[in-house]
């Protein structure tokens, strides 16, 4: 699948994060899964990806990532699908 055919989302980013990587708090990316919007936002941002999961594309426990008002462990994980125009939200667990 070309990057031009993949859906197109929006994605927050918390400030913890976007401070270390001077990410914006919305960045658009072109991904069909959480883990190649996680891939993308590693390109985009390099080391985000390891900040945010473990070897073996594992999410660390910290790190809490909603399609919508959906948590992702509640869905695929990183194997959940998206569509275009769907609103990625990663948060820090409390």
């Amino acid at each position: 699948m070309s990057e031009s055919t993949l859906p197109a989302v929006k994605v927050r980013i918390p400030a913890q994060i976007r401070m270390v990587y001077g990410a914006p708090a919305k960045v658009d990316v072109r991904a069909a899964s959480i883990l190649e919007l996680l891939r993308a936002l590693d390109s985009l941002y390099p080391g985000m990806g390891e900040r945010l999961m473990e070897p073996g594309d594992v999410m660390r426990r910290w790190v809490n990532v909603f399609v919508g008002q959906v948590d992702i462990r509640e869905l695929e994980g990183v194997h959940t699908m998206l569509r275009e125009g769907d609103e990625v939200t990663i948060m820090p667990s409390a």
